[in-house]
């Protein structure tokens, strides 16, 4: 669709790459930039107002109390993986003292610790919180260090989960034990499905208001569903609007590793609103309501996983009926040097988990994305999909890899050959029709889903089983009937068998290495 120069100006831009790069990738795109229409997100293109559809936008109903839009009455939780990091502290401080509302935000740090060697993230916070009073003749605010007598303000609002750092496990671990306390938060009726989430990193600054501007930002999505999410720039950007353009970094490509990887950061620039992304997710940053981080948890059975921890969650994410955006503006930013430079906080690929364990995670990964080296069996492999950490059931795998672009069953980064880094059209589906701060439920020892049978909204309803006399005929026996969508039988285990030489090598390497870069630089 082509816009005039007052509109790209109104609307901004999206690289799509270099040209060069892209075709040794295998795609036709020729590259360069494009403009951003925000409109081609509901309509596709089309002129005819009955195309329109829209991504979903809160309800009274669904509101518990709350405004249709911003953050009163709301909270803001945020969790905080830390392995060893002395930047925990200082994350603290900064998130706190550069808040609008610093009363309003919930902290839970997954710390990861050697007790007799690594100074505990609370601890050291109160003291710099001390010094800045001190500077301040005295305090005052949070942003001058408290109220004097406030011996540290704002630490009955930070909740340490401490391990041992012998026992790590790798991000995917860690952040699935916030998870849990999430969950717990919400059975406790503590945090609520309508208060904010925010999963980033320990090592971070903020700019001032940092918080109401990540409301403000993710109300622009004009989207209940929508997840904020992007590798998040450096703290050299601090303050900076860098190169003039409001340049933010933009998710929407990957490669194959052992797993799916996301590679090949792009950027858009002066975005008036967040952008529609082909559902490409960044564990640094992670923005939404909280009935995202409660419907899909981080799995906590992947430990050491590094590649793959990302698409993983975007597909659980996207099929939930969840869309990632690029951010339009940077509101947190990055410590880079500063944690990937000690080599303390790089050795949490190594912990209480063998090869064994790693190679089960891969399993995991695999059968659920339906990338080869999964469950062979078609009824396992359906059976851990649907489980609690498996897939949702609003959209199907089948939409996702069409809407992503990606060829997942033949680890190939494109199905087509287009670039999807630029305009996109949203995926409809319906909601579930308990609405959207239902939590499905599942079995606490199995994890089998419990809210059977399917009701006909959903991707997992089958009429044989779910419909009028369900349980007459087993699901199994269904499943049984149905040929594996994957490949055929020759091509699967042809597949398998080179997908598990390749596993073994990438397990062996992992378990030998010394060094995990926590995020890959970002790429050109």
């Amino acid at each position: 669709m082509s816009q005039n120069s007052e509109t790209k100006a109104k609307y901004g831009s999206i690289f799509l790459g270099n040209p060069k790069n892209l075709e040794k990738d295998g795609y036709d795109s020729t590259g360069g930039n494009v403009d951003y229409d925000p409109a081609f997100e509901c309509t596709g293109g089309s002129t005819d107002p009955a195309d329109k559809q829209c991504p979903f936008q809160l309800q009274s109903d669904d509101a518990m109390g709350h405004g249709l839009t911003g953050w009163e009455g709301r909270l803001l939780h945020m969790n905080l993986p830390s392995y060893r990091d002395p930047l925990c502290p200082r994350t603290l401080k900064y998130l706190f003292t550069k808040a609008k509302r610093p009363f309003d935000i919930r902290v839970r740090v997954l710390q990861q610790n050697v007790p007799s060697e690594d100074p505990g993230c609370l601890e050291e916070y109160c003291k710099m919180m001390e010094d800045l009073r001190r500077e301040n003749g005295g305090g005052g605010t949070t942003a001058q260090g408290g109220p004097e007598g406030d011996e540290c303000p704002h630490a009955d609002q930070v909740f340490i989960h401490a391990i041992h750092a012998k026992d790590a496990a790798g991000p995917t671990y860690a952040r699935g034990l916030l998870g849990a306390d999430i969950r717990k938060a919400y059975d406790e009726n503590v945090l609520s499905p309508q208060d904010f989430c925010l999963s980033t990193d320990s090592h971070m600054d903020f700019e001032p208001e940092w918080d109401q501007r990540m409301v403000e930002m993710w109300d622009q999505a004009e989207n209940e569903y929508a997840v904020l999410s992007t590798y998040v720039a450096d703290v050299a950007q601090l303050g900076v609007n860098l190169n003039g353009v409001h340049e933010v970094p933009h998710l929407c490509m990957v490669m194959f590793t052992s797993q799916v990887r996301t590679h090949a950061t792009k950027c858009a620039r002066n975005l008036s609103k967040p952008k529609l992304t082909n559902a490409i997710w960044g564990a640094g940053l992670s923005f939404s309501k909280c009935h995202a981080e409660l419907k899909v948890p981080v799995d906590p059975h992947t430990p050491g996983i590094f590649d793959g921890e990302e698409f993983n969650r975007a597909a659980r994410f996207w099929t939930y009926g969840y869309d990632i955006y690029t951010p339009n503006r940077v509101w947190i930013l990055h410590d880079y040097p500063g944690s990937q430079h000690n080599p303390k906080t790089s050795g949490w690929g190594h912990g209480s988990f063998s090869n064994a364990d790693l190679k089960n995670a891969f399993y995991r990964l695999n059968t659920i994305l339906d990338v080869p080296g999964g469950e062979k069996n078609y009824e396992k492999g359906l059976e851990l999909k649907r489980s609690k950490y498996g897939l949702g059931d609003r959209r199907s795998l089948d939409q996702l890899i069409q809407f992503s672009g990606i060829d997942l069953r033949h680890k190939k980064v494109t199905i087509d050959g287009k670039n999807r880094c630029g305009n996109l059209q949203w995926v409809p589906f319906t909601e579930n029709p308990k609405g959207v701060n239902y939590i499905p439920k599942f079995d606490d020892i199995t994890e089998e889903p419990l809210d059977l049978p399917y009701e006909k909204t959903s991707v997992w309803y089958d009429p044989r089983v779910d419909g009028v006399g369900a349980g007459m005929v087993a699901r199994r026996t269904i499943g049984s009937e149905e040929e594996d969508p994957a490949e055929s039988e020759g091509e699967r285990a042809a597949a398998a068998k080179a997908a598990h030489e390749e596993h073994r090598a990438e397990a062996e390497k992992l378990a030998g290495s010394s060094l995990h870069d926590e995020h890959a630089a970002l790429a050109a």
